[in-house]
């Protein structure tokens, strides 16, 4: 999984502490490697797949953010390596240019219009001396596009 330091930094984020407890779970041992540090810039993006790459390819990359994940698409094309031939490529968001590429890109879809309205509650409340800590949650959906395929 590919994210911003933001998301990492000082401690991975709920999303990214979930994707690395699933992979536990299933097994699988976790390092920096299913969740690479990197400082956000594109010299250190690109250094990052110099690296991921030297010895064993990944089989899938999630990506956060759609231009994230353009960059890591174009990354991984620059070497030959390309989704869903070699490696199964889904985004965390939706862009509207998703649908345009072919194969289709995966990725995870929901309406944004609840947490815009929890986002601005939550403001309001502030400004009015609340203290709102409670979660929320929103539903979201897997979009099954043509960039996942079989591990090679």
């Amino acid at each position: 999984m590919i994210t911003r330091p933001l998301r990492r930094l000082p401690e991975p984020g709920f999303i990214e502490r979930a994707f690395l407890d699933e992979l536990k779970l299933s097994g699988i041992k976790t390092s920096s490697y299913n969740l690479p540090d990197w400082d956000g810039r594109a010299e250190s993006l690109r250094d990052l797949f110099e690296s991921m790459l030297r010895f064993t390819p990944p089989t899938a990359v999630i990506v956060d953010e759609p231009p994230l994940f353009y960059s890591v698409q174009h990354q991984l094309a620059r070497r030959g390596i390309l989704a869903p031939e070699h490696v199964s490529l889904i985004c965390t968001d939706w862009d509207p240019y998703f649908e345009m590429q072919r194969p289709s890109i995966a990725h995870i879809q929901w309406d944004s219009r609840p947490w815009v309205k929890r986002v601005t509650r939550w403001v309001n409340g502030l400004s009015k001396g609340n203290d709102d800590h409670r979660q929320t949650f929103t539903k979201a959906e897997y979009i099954k596009g043509g960039s996942v395929g079989r591990a090679p």
